[in-house]
């Protein structure tokens, strides 16, 4: 997959001008808000921000969530029913899959958005150690198996309801709005602020709180938290998996 995306480099022109843009215009409109305001709200500077805000579009260019409507039309098309006959797990099968499609976009918006960051607003400190390189990787790979999940939860749903798009709005906006897209967690009311931490949504988006100054004192918790809701996840996948198989058994393959 990675391969086959380096082969298509407009694709990856209009994805990374998307995600730039998106980006770009509200860092812009922050930069104007913060300095209205002083250059600190909440105790948040604009450079943390900034790069908390950079995390979020970075990690979401590796479309992870591309994985719901993947396995729903497998599952229209009845491919699905072609690879379940295969010796391989559909699941780890979709999922690598969807993880190589995006890993080359992921490498260049990450490379380019780093270095532009650098150049406009600095490194700030909390990221000027091996305890931030660390633990941001820790929480990375635990964000992307946690969102595989989230996802092929409601893929899997497919199987019963058909059209899971709704649903899938609806989980992908929780994903965007508690994983600190458009307003950083920081900045959240005490009330959204535990919801962000807690649910699956706001857990699958860790990388975003490892600038704060408070991840020192939070990092195992959030750590914590996202393995809890990958063991539940986990086992919810495979239980819906399972009786999945047995349906398209028993109607026929």
């Amino acid at each position: 997959m990675i391969k086959d995306r380096i082969q298509y480099p407009a694709r990856l022109i209009v994805d990374t001008f998307g995600i730039a843009t998106r980006c770009g215009v509200l860092l812009i409109l922050y930069y104007y808000i913060f300095s209205t305001r002083g250059g600190v709200i909440n105790g948040l500077t604009f450079q943390i921000t900034a790069w908390s805000m950079f995390l979020y579009f970075a990690f979401m260019t590796l479309r992870l969530r591309d994985l719901a409507t993947s396995i729903m039309q497998d599952i229209k098309s009845g491919t699905v029913e072609v690879l379940l006959s295969k010796p391989i797990n559909y699941l780890s099968y979709r999922m690598w899959w969807q993880l190589g499609a995006g890993l080359y976009p992921f490498f260049v918006a990450v490379v380019l958005g780093t270095i532009a960051l650098v150049v406009a607003v600095g490194i700030p400190a909390s990221m000027s150690s091996w305890f931030f390189v660390g633990t941001l990787s820790i929480v990375f790979i635990l964000g992307i198996i946690l969102s595989l999940l989230v996802y092929a939860v409601v893929g899997l749903l497919a199987f019963w309801i058909e059209d899971i798009k709704p649903l899938y709005w609806i989980v992908d906006k929780a994903v965007m709005i508690l994983g600190g897209s458009y307003l950083p967690v920081a900045l959240f009311p005490k009330v959204m602020y535990q919801i962000a931490i807690w649910s699956p949504f706001g857990a699958s988006q860790f990388v975003t709180h490892t600038v704060y100054d408070t991840w020192r004192t939070g990092y195992a918790e959030m750590i914590g938290i996202q393995v809890f809701w990958i063991v539940i996840l986990g086992i919810i996948v495979s239980y819906m998996f399972g009786r999945a198989h047995k349906k398209v058994s028993v109607n026929g393959g």
